[in-house]
């Protein structure tokens, strides 16, 4: 007879460090892809080449190898809004991996909440002072 009881701890823990590993490997692959693949293909953004304006994310890959190179203030002036993208990106990961150590479920329980409509409202604000900067700076 089998020990069930092993069996089901073994699935609690992959499931409980399942999401976490997603995210991970996410991020390898997208961090290859913006370093190895990314400089070489000159990707433009469909809404720059439409518009002639530039998105509220246009910047979004610059910002990111500057933050690379450790010159944090390029990064901001170049894209502010994925400056702080960035910063939550790298904050995520680490909230899991905690919560998976701590054997806890915060990070889902935050995503899950309802949330205010006035945060919402606040995010719209952000992006929108944000896609005005990249109009001025443009």
């Amino acid at each position: 007879m089998r020990n069930t009881s092993s069996a089901r701890s073994g699935n609690i823990l992959m499931n409980r460090w399942n999401p976490f590993l997603q995210l991970v490997g996410f991020y390898i692959l997208i961090i290859v892809f913006l370093l190895c693949v990314s400089p070489h293909l000159h990707l433009g953004c469909p809404f720059k080449m439409l518009t002639g304006l530039p998105c509220p994310g246009c910047g979004g890959t610059r910002a990111f190898y500057a933050l690379t190179k450790g010159k944090i203030l390029e990064a901001i002036y170049t894209n502010p809004l994925s400056v702080l993208v960035i910063v939550l990106a790298v904050i995520a990961p680490v909230w899991q991996f905690i919560d998976c150590l701590r054997n806890t479920n915060s990070f889902r329980v935050m995503l899950k909440r309802k949330w205010h409509p006035a945060f919402a409202i606040c995010v719209a604000v952000v992006i929108i002072a944000n896609w005005i900067w990249n109009i001025y700076k443009h």
